[in-house]
């Protein structure tokens, strides 16, 4: 089984607030970017990225911030619902500005 990949989907961040809540030097001004969720739960596996629907839309450094491997300020666990708080606010903003519509 493939992961749902939609460039449509993605490049919508470039034009989305920065959803991250977390203390960060934020860049929105720059431009926002998808940020794939990290967790199996979400479909995370060796290899491979999320689906497209598994993404937070938030600044570079915020994103930098939560993919950070070494020397990041945050725990793997507050890295996640740091993440989480920023694909709920995301997707309620796609929702609610009707960037996303139903078939």
């Amino acid at each position: 089984m493939s992961a749902f990949r939609s460039r449509k989907l993605l490049d919508i961040a470039h034009t989305s607030p920065c959803f991250a809540d977390f203390p960060h030097h934020c860049t929105m001004h720059l431009g926002c970017e998808p940020a794939h969720s990290d967790s199996q739960i979400f479909g995370r596996g060796h290899g491979h990225k999320t689906p497209d629907w598994a993404s937070a839309f938030m600044c570079h450094n915020a994103h930098v911030e939560l993919t950070a491997k070494v020397g990041g300020s945050m725990p793997r666990e507050e890295k996640f619902y740091a993440w989480l708080r920023a694909f709920v606010k995301t997707q309620d903003w796609l929702w609610s500005n009707k960037r996303v519509k139903l078939a």
